[in-house]
């Protein structure tokens, strides 16, 4: 097919001169075709380029993005380890607090036994300082106080055994039974109805519980912090020797056993071995 030729006169535009080429005849046939596959394959030559041109570009600028989003993503995560960290700080602060609380419903719950009112904080203020760690410090501190708090609570002898009205206080009085004379009342007398319930005031073991001469029923507690206290007159107990007990417990019923003149309870303090007025212990 290519060895057929065809003559192919070249002209100036001027016709001064002319030249002359044998090219295959087919290309002279179908030179249209040629030239539109010679034009295809130059256009699809440009649009490869470009492709890959473009291509190589999006390539450095996904490399660039992700360069970026890492950074970001690092941050986010540093983030939410900040962000745990500080959960956990808040939740070591609510615990802390909580045993506050939690130390102050003991205490509280020991006051009411005791007939006591509860502990408030009443005319307290100021500005709240800022600092996570001052307030962890801050809480492990009043939780400490707390405790030391509760732990001389628990041996103190406060609030009253029994709700009666005094009929007869701490110190000299008249002999109740001739009535002359003067005679020293080592205790606090607490009007009440016979089988009444008598309630220890502090935390203690007991040391003696049954009838004891002018005492009557009686029972005598040891606590800590050198104190002592004592329940006479009863119609009878309900403790007995070396039974630990806690504050408001029932020791015995309230009577009118051995040197009484009608139904009270007879309430001794002991301090360190000495008797004190136990009124002043009625109140905190």
């Amino acid at each position: 097919m290519l060895k057929k030729k065809t003559a192919v006169l070249f002209v100036e535009t001027d016709g001064t001169s002319t030249k002359r080429m044998q090219v295959p005849t087919v290309v002279v046939d179908h030179w249209k075709k040629i030239l539109g596959g010679l034009a295809a394959l130059i256009v699809v030559t440009v649009f490869s380029v470009a492709y890959t041109v473009r291509k190589q570009t999006s390539a450095q600028y996904t490399e660039v993005y992700d360069k970026q989003i890492n950074v970001l993503l690092e941050q986010k995560r540093q983030l939410e380890k900040d962000g745990f960290n500080s959960q956990l700080t808040n939740e070591e602060m609510k615990k802390s607090f909580n045993s506050i609380d939690s130390a102050l419903t003991q205490i509280n719950k020991k006051m009411r036994r005791r007939g006591l009112k509860e502990i408030k904080m009443k005319n307290m203020g100021g500005p709240v300082e800022d600092g996570e760690d001052d307030y962890v410090e801050l809480s492990k501190f009043y939780k400490k106080q707390l405790k030391s708090l509760e732990a001389k609570l628990d041996g103190m002898p406060l609030g009253v055994p029994h709700p009666g009205r005094v009929t007869s206080p701490f110190g000299y009085r008249r002999n109740p039974f001739t009535n002359r004379g003067r005679e020293m009342h080592a205790g606090v007398d607490l009007k009440g109805r016979v089988g009444d319930p008598v309630k220890a005031t502090a935390k203690g073991k007991v040391t003696f519980a049954g009838y004891k001469g002018d005492y009557g029923y009686v029972v005598m507690v040891k606590h800590n912090n050198g104190y002592e206290t004592r329940y006479a007159h009863l119609t009878r107990t309900r403790v007995k020797r070396g039974e630990a007990i806690e504050a408001g417990e029932i020791v015995g019923l309230l009577g009118s056993t051995g040197r009484s003149t009608g139904p009270h309870l007879h309430y001794e303090v002991i301090q360190n071995d000495k008797k004190v007025n136990p009124s002043k212990y009625f109140s905190f």
